[in-house]
């Protein structure tokens, strides 16, 4: 198994959180540009297997009407805070996962949105306080695309937001 979490910054010079995770463990880094993503994922791909998902923390797509989309008014029916993809600062950030998602589509990778706040409460997780916020969010992605892969997650609304279900 291998499973890259990305924890996407609205902006190339804010810093992303990357993570591969794998049976043997776990790699964690801060990257900035798109090119850097792509970099690194082709550098995972490089290795005997290619990752069997990227769970990026992001919104893929804007609400077709008023504020939340589907999977966030469900998100936040049970109880996880989701901010609106229109809100202003998050547009910088869904255009980018939309431009980055369709480039990894394209390159035949498969991609699913997750939300790692709802990871961590769901999972009983904690951030330890010297943790780099950005890289332990791309691991709480990693991880919710491994639960993605076990079979033991639920997809929220029609944008199929990804969050563990504990079994």
């Amino acid at each position: 198994m291998k499973v890259i979490g990305i924890d996407l910054a609205g902006l190339e010079r804010n810093p992303t959180g990357f993570c591969i995770l794998t049976d043997k463990g776990s790699e964690v880094k801060t990257v900035f540009s798109d090119n850097d993503i792509i970099k690194e994922i082709e550098n995972a791909s490089l290795e005997p297997r290619i990752p069997d998902i990227i769970a990026i923390d992001a919104p893929f797509s804007f609400p077709k009407k008023g504020y939340y989309r589907d999977g966030d008014k469900l998100l936040k029916q049970e109880g996880f805070h989701c901010l609106s993809p229109r809100f202003p600062g998050m547009r910088p950030l869904v255009i980018r996962a939309m431009k980055l998602v369709r480039e990894l589509r394209s390159r035949d990778f498969n991609v699913i949105e997750v939300f790692p706040r709802a990871s961590e409460k769901i999972l009983g997780l904690q951030k330890e306080r010297k943790a780099n916020p950005h890289e332990y969010d791309a691991l709480l992605c990693a991880l919710t695309g491994k639960y993605f892969l076990e079979g033991k997650f639920r997809s929220m609304g029609k944008e199929k937001i990804i969050i563990p279900k504990l079994l």
